[in-house]
């Protein structure tokens, strides 16, 4: 079996972007909770401020997550295409 060292630094690189991305987020987290909260003050329950930021920051890395397996399934496929054109010209 080959091993295949891209995959290897794409690992180490998906490591390194997703700890990178959870401080982004908390970073972004604490600026929308405190935008909102200055805009709605005593408007607002702080913990409905809170589920808002939550919910729009788990849409959004749904949607990453979404394209990243697209990108995944993308690459596959050509992958795929690659060896059956390799296997049918041999």
């Amino acid at each position: 079996m080959i091993k295949d060292s891209r995959l290897h630094a794409t690992t180490r690189t998906s490591t390194l972007e997703e700890s990178h991305l959870t401080s982004d987020r908390k970073q972004l987290s604490a600026g929308m909770t405190a935008t909102l909260s200055a805009e709605l003050d005593g408007r607002v329950p702080q913990e409905l401020v809170d589920e808002i930021v939550r919910a729009v920051l788990d849409e959004g890395r749904q949607a990453a997550q979404d394209r990243a397996v697209e990108f995944t399934m993308l690459e596959a496929r050509q992958r795929l295409e690659r060896f059956i054109r390799a296997r049918s010209s041999a």
